[in-house]
Formats: C-alpha cells, structure tokens, sequence
C-alpha cells in the first residue's frame, strides 16, 4: 500500500492515495472506464483530483478534469493504466454531498448530482457543482459557482444554482426515463445536495442516503 504523502509547500493540505487498495483499484478502474453512468467521476471532479498513469514510457499525472474526454474514453494510452488517484483534502470549513436517484441500490443512478463547497460564516467562499448521469460526461456547472461564490446561500441563490443545472444538463431519453424527467429530477438533487453540503461545512453531522424511485 502506498503511503500518504505531504505537500511541502502545504502542510494542511495532504496528497492522498484514497483508502485501501481494493477500494482504489475500484475507483481507479471506474474512472479508467469512464461510464457516463458511473459515481466516482461526478464526486472526484468537484475535489482538486489527479490521475496518475502508468505505461512503459513511466508515470504521468493528469488532472480528471482532463482526463475524461468522452463517454468510456479517457486520456490513457492504449499500453497504459491508472496506478493511482490523488486527492487534495479540502480546505477547513468545507462540506460535500452526492446524492443519486435510483430504481434500486444496485443499479446505476437514472441522475446524479455533487456538491462540494467551503463556507465563511454565511458566505460561500468557494463551490463546485458536478451533474452525473445527464451526459456522456460528469458536466460541471460552471455558470453556477459565481452565482453561489461570494454570497450568502438563500434559497434565491440556490434556485439560480438549480436554474443553471438545468441549462447545462444534457440527459438523453431512455429507459430510466424522459429526457425533461432527468433535467428536473438533476435540478432537484442539487438544490438538495447544496443544502446538505451548507450544513456540513459547518460542522454538523447529516446522515443523508441516495434517493429511491
């Protein structure tokens, strides 16, 4: 197992390999198959997270942001595999959520959606907001983060947050269902999540579980 390592020039900040090594292969071999459908990239992508590749060249990290280009195709090269993925731990004051919509625990989420923010007593200094399952990529709501940044999150700014993950979602209609289902189902776990996330950052305990139909 590999050891957790520091950053020099950031001793709060710690460069982790995420947990033990079953579990890493299974994060890693889920990014490696980038289904659109899958958790782990949605989650990743809204944390600073590299990729580490290995192939017969050496090692190489990218950013996951750059990683997945398209629905099951990844950065990698055809003789290279994932050997690790690194995580920045978040900043002090700071609170996740992902929460899925699913017919049954096994099964993959018909939407999916993650949150990642850091709070300044009511003001939201920093956020992230990832859509899974509503595209041929985990889509990161980049119009949202300024309208959260910087301001106290109300239900004003959370619903232009929900507007804009509406705008950016990308769903297609299948059995899971309608492609307008999906679009406001993605909508209502990020208003959800949003909040989920306020209350982490600020210390308190919320046991939260995915949503089932």
């Amino acid at each position: 197992m590999q050891k957790s390592k520091l950053h020099p020039r950031r001793p709060k900040f710690q460069l982790s390999a995420i947990a033990r090594l079953e579990l890493r292969t299974r994060i890693g071999g889920s990014l490696a198959e980038a289904d659109p459908s899958g958790d782990w990239a949605a989650v990743l992508m809204t944390l600073q997270t590299d990729v580490r590749c290995l192939g017969p060249k050496g090692e190489r990290t990218v950013p996951l942001a750059n990683f997945i280009k398209d629905a099951y195709t990844t950065e990698l090269a055809h003789d290279e595999l994932v050997s690790e993925v690194i995580v920045r731990i978040p900043a002090k004051n700071s609170g996740g959520a992902y929460l899925a919509f699913k017919r049954s625990a096994p099964v993959y989420p018909t939407a999916s959606a993650a949150v990642q923010l850091t709070m300044d007593g009511d003001t939201c200094r920093d956020v992230a907001i990832v859509l899974g399952c509503v595209g041929l990529t985990p889509i990161k709501v980049k119009e949202a983060e300024p309208m959260l940044r910087g301001v106290q999150i109300n239900d004003k700014a959370i619903s232009a947050a929900v507007e804009s993950a509406h705008a950016a979602a990308d769903p297609q209609s299948d059995m899971r269902g309608s492609a307008e289902y999906k679009r406001t189902l993605v909508g209502a776990l990020v208003k959800r999540a949003i909040e989920i996330a306020v209350r982490r950052a600020r210390g308190e305990q919320v046991e939260v579980s995915h949503i089932y139909a």
